[in-house]
This record gives C-alpha cells, structure tokens and sequence, in this order.
C-alpha cells in the first residue's frame, strides 16, 4: 500500500468523530441562555439537545450500510454538508429570538446536524481500516480515540468561551469545523478501491454477516459489551459526578468543568498510549481487554466503598483509565476481524451501540440517584457483567494462549 500521508489524512479523519462529540455538548453551557433569548421553557429547551441526539443514534447504522454500497468519501461529502446548512438554519433561528416559529426552525436545524453527524460516525473507523495496515493501522485507530475523547474534554469549554461573546457563534463553530473537515477529505483522502457495486445480491451480503458473528462471536460479544456498558457507565458516573459538585459548591464553574474533564483526559491518554503498544499483535488486544476490564472493576468498587467527592474523582479517573486501554484493543480486534465489504455496516453498529451507551448513563443514572448506594451496585454489577462476557467469550486463556481467527475473505 502507498505512502497514505498520515500526517494529513488521520487529522481530517479524526474530525469526523471530533464533529459527532461537540455536536451535543458543546451546547450544554449555552442551553440557559439559549432558553432566556428564545423565551422557551426547560423541557424546550432539552429538546434542542434532543432533537440532535435521536436522528444520530438513528442514522449511525445507515451511514455504515450506505458507505459500503456507495463509498466512505461520497457519504462523508454527502453528509457534512448538511451539517453545514443544519447550522445555517439554526443560526437565523437564534437570531430571530422568541418570535413564532423560531423553536421549531431551530429544532429543524439541530435535526439536520443530528443525521448528518450520525451518519459521520461509522466512517472514521472505517476510513482507516481502509488505508491502513498492520501496526501502522493500530496506531491511526487509536488516534481516531484520541481526537473522540478531546472532543468530549473541551465541548464545554469551547462552549463556555462563547458564552463570553454569545450563543450564536457556537453553530458558526460548528459550520467551520464541518466546512473544514469537508474540504480536508476532497482534497486529501484518495480511495483507491471502488466500492460496493449496488448490484450485488443483499442476500450475500447478510450471509457474509451471519458467517462473521457465526465464527467470531467470542470476540464480537465482549467487544460489543464493552463498548455499550463502558460508555454507558462512564456518562452515567460524569452525571453523579457534576451532581455532586453542583451541591458541594465548593468549587468554582471553571475548576467543575476541569474536574469533570479530567476523567475523560485520563481517557483519552490511555487510548493514545494504549494504541501505541498494542503493535497489532492479537495477545496484546486480549490483554488489554483483560488488564482494563480489571482497573475499570476496580474503579467501580472503589466509588461504593468511599463515596466522598475528593476519592470519587480519583475512582473516576481509574474507571476512566481502564476504559481508556479496552477502547483502541477493541477497535483493532473489530478491524482486523471484519473484512472489508462488511467494515462499514459492522463499525456503524459499533458506533451506534457505545453512542447510545452515552445517551442512556445519564438517563438511567438520574432515575436511580434517589437511592446512591443502589446505583453504585447496579453500575459494579453491570462491569463485572462485562468481564463475565469476556471469561465466557474466549478460550484462548491464559493470556499468551494464541486463538486464531479465521481469514473472513473466504467466506
């Protein structure tokens, strides 16, 4: 494979992930204000981060399905635009204040950012499986994290920022981001394998799917678990966590921010570091599955036996840091266990499983708040489930055993 110049390439890949984070929580902070200027009320008002958050779950599987079909680059270039006039639209729709009609052509604005970032998610991962290889593969993978996790650490504090000048410049951020990350993949991503003809029988391909859970299932099932569970449980702890600053108040707005970030910093280094070691090497993934899967139990026990807030933020980051190492030795496992036909449907269900991970933590979590210490044990229940699937999933113990995978080309 030539020189893909990844210098190039893995930034404007990386923005595809970075756009889907902020597109939620870069608002969260304006959502006030936002609510005061439009004269809407706090249930409208949730509607704005709604009305991105459904579409986008929604749309991650279509993404996938359509990028094998028709082309990574033509969807991206498909759906990044209508992010950009998603922005536009609610960007007069802020500027006409409370008047009639401008809740409702906001919503239908954040309605378009929501399909166009949804249908964005799957591509990245997919991207680079397509012009990648072997350790250098892994390593781009793990970027792609990197550029996911610093998306979710500063969406507040970009948010926070334009809150000093106003509101209104958070969609003409987000039209830039996606303005950029358009022009970056026209003129730097060159796919040199065509793709999917349409017409080839959508019976082969589910027959392909079906031999692919049918012969790896004992590693799809604990990459899966732990892409939903983690990201489930690590939203729903950021929630408890920003709970507990708000009625210790006893720190100021920008160190909360800082504190709930770091979890998601420890993460993201992790992920990078983690991506550096594994080396392609399929025993480095299983013991990364195993050692993370230990220290996010471990960071969930930690949280029931001394719920002060100054000791949760150190469970936290432990939990974080687990999740951090299971995340790139789950990507790469996924990428060299799918074949290239199926990367795009199977990486879109990926994606749309650990994006709704991080829409129903905080959900769940607020229902079971009323009662800590039984949320505590219901979310240790819920890692130890996980490394339950894992022990379940694989034979190939004890770490260093070797369990081969069969070459999906043949089937």
């Amino acid at each position: 494979m030539e020189d893909v110049r990844p210098s190039y390439i893995l930034f404007f890949i990386g923005l595809l992930p970075f756009i889907m984070a902020i597109g939620n929580s870069m608002f969260i902070p304006l959502l006030p204000v936002m609510q005061i200027d439009m004269g809407l009320t706090t249930v409208e008002g949730g509607w704005l981060l709604t009305s991105f958050s459904i579409p986008a779950a929604l749309l991650v599987p279509l993404g996938g399905i359509l990028s094998d079909r028709y082309g990574r680059k033509r969807i991206a270039l498909i759906t990044l635009p209508l992010i950009v006039i998603g922005c536009v639209i609610s960007a007069f729709a802020g500027m006409m204040g409370n008047a009639t009609g401008a809740f409702e052509l906001m919503m239908f604005g954040r309605v378009l950012q929501g399909i166009g970032a949804g249908s964005l998610t799957p591509l990245a991962m997919a991207f680079i499986t397509d012009l990648f290889e072997g350790e250098q593969r892994v390593r781009a993978l793990g970027t792609v994290e990197v550029f996911n996790g610093a998306g979710k650490v500063i969406s507040p504090i970009v948010g926070g920022v334009i809150l000093a000048f106003s509101w209104y410049f958070s969609f003409v951020f987000y039209l830039a981001i996606s303005l950029f990350a358009f022009v970056g993949i026209v003129t730097f991503i060159r796919l040199k394998k065509a793709p999917l003809k349409a017409k080839e029988k959508n019976i082969r391909k589910w027959q392909r799917l079906k031999g692919l859970f049918l012969n790896h299932w004992r590693w799809l099932t604990p990459i899966f678990t732990f892409g939903l569970i983690g990201m489930f449980l690590l939203f729903g702890y950021l929630f408890y966590f920003s709970y507990l600053l708000e009625i210790s108040a006893d720190f100021s707005s920008f160190l909360n921010g800082f504190l709930l970030a770091f979890p998601l910093l420890m993460l993201t280094i992790l992920s990078y570091v983690t991506a550096r070691i594994l080396r392609g090497n399929e025993n480095n993934y299983k013991r990364a599955f195993i050692y993370g899967g230990l220290i996010m139990t471990l960071g969930s026990v930690m949280m029931i036996i001394q719920p002060l807030l100054h000791w949760f933020v150190i469970s936290m980051a432990i939990y974080a840091i687990g999740f951090g190492i299971v995340l790139p030795a789950a990507n790469a496992a996924l990428a060299s266990i799918v074949s290239e036909k199926e990367r795009g449907t199977v990486f879109s269900f990926y994606s749309m499983l650990r994006f709704l991970g991080v829409a129903l933590g905080p959900l769940c979590f607020g229902f079971w708040i009323s009662n800590v210490e039984q949320m505590m044990f219901t979310a240790l229940f819920f890692v130890t489930f996980n490394v339950v699937i894992l022990l379940f999933s694989w034979k190939c113990f004890p770490v260093g055993k070797e369990c081969l995978v069969t070459d999906l080309s043949r089937i």
